[in-house]
């Protein structure tokens, strides 16, 4: 399968949701739990109309978390979204580890989504294994910040930027201390704290964390995981017979992110850009689950936002963002498109009734944000 060099270029982003929640949890900031509390929701800071919407990851790794679909859900909130980050995830010598990159720092100040970086302090080790479980994050760090940014006056970008600055060291040796104070405690291997600290020092510039730093050191690491999904076919994407290829997408504000759609190919002479939800599920009908498809939604925001596409050496090509959406169907269904094309299809597949909310409210989306939706059978 060849490999194609993608360029765009993101001025700014526009985005209409219509698939989050309706009713997120809400919290009072003096009884917030980071911990405890589901996976995004409300906050209220207990002034009037000061309320922020958060979400949290459970590991920096993006593709190990699926962080997304829980940012999709407050994005169409008016109030200032919050997403919380751990700076490291260290499951122990027979688990995974990994850290935040400068990607999710540029893709959160694109989006507008002002980041707290937290650290892990404690977890319990899984028998038998050199592997930890039920790691719980800083409860009282994260809730000052939540304060923090909701008197912080200025736009994400700003905050997220003076953030890492000023506080991106010191979390992040709070987080190799409590590895090494929970390897003690619970009798576990963990990965070396050194080859951590190490990572830490070439953040750095005159002996302090740089952001600019931080960027040239994680981002090639970005471009090499994108490389690598190229590669990769999973079974929960369902493709159309095209090829990979590497974004190398810059906005204005400085950031560079580095994605691999599913997939590309022309039709109609244009690009068309992809990404796949499918669903292995036999029965009839099966849909991809609504994280799966939030999830893609999300992917598409940047996608659909650019202004300008090259491939290889064409510097300005004509392009279309897709989402396709596969599992035990019968016949398709391209959106935007007509309710009666629409009622036809929930008709032909049995669909019920929260189903047909969901492909109404697909269509909305398509609709207004500039991009289409494939709902198809999975051997289409």
């Amino acid at each position: 399968m060849a490999v194609h060099s993608l360029k765009g270029l993101v001025k700014g982003v526009s985005f209409d949701t219509y698939l989050n929640q309706k009713k997120l949890t809400a919290y009072e900031i003096t009884q917030f739990d980071v911990n405890k509390a589901r996976s995004c929701g409300l906050i209220n800071i207990g002034t009037l109309g000061n309320n922020l919407a958060f979400s949290k990851w459970v590991s920096p790794k993006r593709t190990r978390s699926y962080p997304f679909q829980r940012i999709y859900d407050t994005l169409g909130l008016s109030t200032k979204k919050v997403t919380i980050i751990p700076v490291i995830k260290d499951e122990g010598a027979a688990g995974d580890n990994d850290r935040i990159n400068a990607m999710t720092f540029s893709w959160m100040n694109l989006m507008n989504v002002h980041i707290i970086l937290a650290w892990y302090e404690d977890a319990r080790k899984v028998d038998g294994k050199n592997k930890i479980t039920n790691q719980v994050m800083n409860v009282e760090y994260v809730t000052e910040k939540l304060v923090e940014i909701s008197q912080f006056q200025s736009n994400a970008l700003h905050w997220n930027t003076n953030h890492f600055e000023d506080d991106f060291e010191r979390i992040f040796l709070n987080a190799v201390e409590s590895y090494q104070r929970i390897s003690e405690q619970e009798n576990v291997v963990m990965h070396k704290a050194q080859d951590h600290l190490n990572t830490l020092e070439r953040f750095k510039v005159n002996n302090e964390f740089c952001v600019e730093t931080f960027k040239k050191e994680t981002l090639p690491r970005s471009h090499a995981a994108a490389l690598r999904e190229t590669a990769t076919v999973h079974e929960l994407e369902s493709l159309s017979g095209g090829e990979k290829g590497i974004f190398s997408i810059t906005n204005y504000q400085g950031g560079v992110y580095y994605l691999s759609p599913d997939e590309i190919y022309w039709e109609n002479d244009q690009l068309v850009i992809q990404e796949s939800k499918n669903t292995t599920e036999k029965k009839f009908p099966s849909f991809p689950s609504i994280g799966d498809v939030k999830d893609g939604l999300f992917k598409l925001i940047l996608f659909a936002n650019m202004e300008r596409v090259g491939v290889d050496d064409i510097t300005d090509v004509p392009f279309v963002t897709r989402l396709k959406l596969t599992g035990n169907l019968t016949g398709h269904l391209f959106l935007p498109t007509s309710t009666n094309l629409i009622s036809d299809f929930c008709q032909q597949n049995r669909l019920s009734s929260a189903r047909r909310k969901t492909v109404m409210l697909l269509n909305q989306e398509a609709d207004m944000n500039n991009f289409q939706i494939w709902i198809t059978r999975r051997d289409d």
